[in-house]
């Protein structure tokens, strides 16, 4: 049970749902939290879960707040969290170290340096593609007339965008089967046990160990890779250490690989789940860049960021303590009611989701405002708009090919966060 309601005397108010901290950490609020979300929204905007301590907030406007206060609010708890697998990365710092070292990162995922990125997005998606055809044409070949299968998860989305980071920073491809080992075992090191922790350290300290030659030489001997160009940025006359530049690729390698995988499975969830939406991008592919927005609204691959009060915060009539832990809920900011109409429904077509490009500072004009998928503000993601592409662009290279496409029969699809249970997306599709 989420909630009990207390019987109420005829004509009292009726008093505020129960909510039973219990359900945080059950199967059916890993499914399905928006319902759990929304009651807190409506009636404990600032929840404080007993259980922990860990204070939820939910509607669009103080997250968007929270995102943008860095003076109350410190992402300090990513230290414990990522920093607790990777190293130090630029998500736990604050203030001039955290703008200093994004100066360095960031340039090298946005404007003119995502033009050099888009080729490789195109060559690795049609490398896919190319396999894709040739099973489904041996298949066809020996058993004429069979529907073709792909799991869009195992097959593609994990795929396509680890090998656009190994081509990103100049690695073998022969690479990919060793690194696919390694990253999965890092992103559940985050927020998994102690004994997966250990595991995502030993994954990510493999990982370093097999970059540290690497960065060495292409300091000494930089290429136009991206790798070469942290190892000799500078800013200030700062440079990155070269533990900050091992950290660095090891959150490129989950969140360019983790995160935007489950973006491109998580498209083609609603997409197929809404066969009119299905139908308009394919009579018009250009209709994937507002699928993709509405898409990060419904359902990002984050549901939350952490932050730790620096001190009191009042909101809502609660006081948040200094030093307590903050979520962020981005599953519950993207869909509140107070900003977006029928929230729970994917539409491609709706006028109150700004469709553009995402911006570090949000977007709310005109009634319309910018989903929070990416963050907002300092720690607004850096790779944003390689995510972006290769999501767009390896789904609309994906899509004459699997003709037909619907969920296998006997699966039980369904969307996807970044959770340590496997997950698969299987489709039947008309071979060709």
């Amino acid at each position: 049970m989420t909630v009990s309601s207390p019987s109420t005397p005829k004509g009292s108010v009726s008093p505020r749902p129960v909510i039973d901290p219990d359900v945080f950490g059950s199967p059916e609020y890993a499914a399905n939290p928006y319902p759990t979300l929304k009651l807190l929204r409506d009636h404990y905007p600032a929840y404080r879960n007993p259980k922990n301590g860990l204070w939820m907030i939910t509607r669009y406007e103080d997250v968007v707040n929270g995102f943008k206060d860095t003076v109350n609010l410190s992402a300090s708890p990513n230290g414990e969290s990522i920093g607790g697998v990777f190293g130090p990365t630029l998500m736990e710092y604050d203030g001039d170290d955290h703008t200093k070292l994004r100066n360095i990162v960031a340039p090298q995922f946005v404007g003119m340096k995502l033009k050099t990125l888009l080729p490789v997005v195109t060559r690795n998606a049609m490398a896919l593609i190319s396999q894709f055809t040739e099973r489904q044409a041996k298949l066809i070949a020996d058993q004429a007339s069979t529907a073709g299968e792909i799991d869009i998860v195992d097959d593609f989305a994990t795929r396509l965008p680890l090998n656009v980071i190994l081509d990103v920073m100049s690695l073998p491809q022969e690479a990919h089967e060793m690194f696919h080992q390694w990253y999965p075992a890092m992103m559940n090191g985050i927020n998994g046990g102690p004994h997966l922790r250990a595991l995502g350290v030993k994954a990510n300290q493999d990982y370093h160990d097999y970059l540290d030659p690497l960065i060495d030489a292409r300091a000494k001997d930089p290429g136009e890779d991206l790798l070469s160009r942290l190892a000799t940025a500078r800013v200030d006359g700062q440079q990155m250490t070269k533990a900050e530049i091992k950290s660095f690729a090891s959150l490129i390698l989950v969140a360019g690989a983790e995160t935007t995988d489950k973006a491109i499975a998580n498209l083609w969830y609603q997409l197929l789940s809404n066969p009119d939406q299905w139908a308009a991008v394919q009579a018009n592919s250009e209709l994937l860049e507002p699928a993709f927005t509405e898409m990060m609204r419904v359902h990002p691959p984050a549901a939350a960021q952490m932050r730790k009060a620096v001190r009191d915060i009042h909101l809502h009539g609660e006081t948040i303590p200094a030093g307590a832990y903050v979520s962020l809920s981005i599953y519950g900011a993207n869909r509140d009611e107070r900003v977006f109409t029928e929230p729970d429904r994917f539409n491609i077509f709706r006028d109150d989701l700004f469709l553009g490009r995402e911006m570090r500072g949000g977007y709310q004009q005109d009634g319309r405002s910018g989903h929070l998928g990416f963050g907002l503000g300092k720690h607004f993601c850096a790779g944003y708009q390689l995510a972006r592409a290769e999501t767009v662009i390896g789904t609309k290279m994906l899509m004459p090919v699997i003709r037909n496409p619907r969920f296998k029969a006997g699966t039980n699809p369904g969307p996807i966060a970044i959770r340590i249970a496997p997950w698969s997306l299987k489709l039947e599709f008309d071979a060709a």
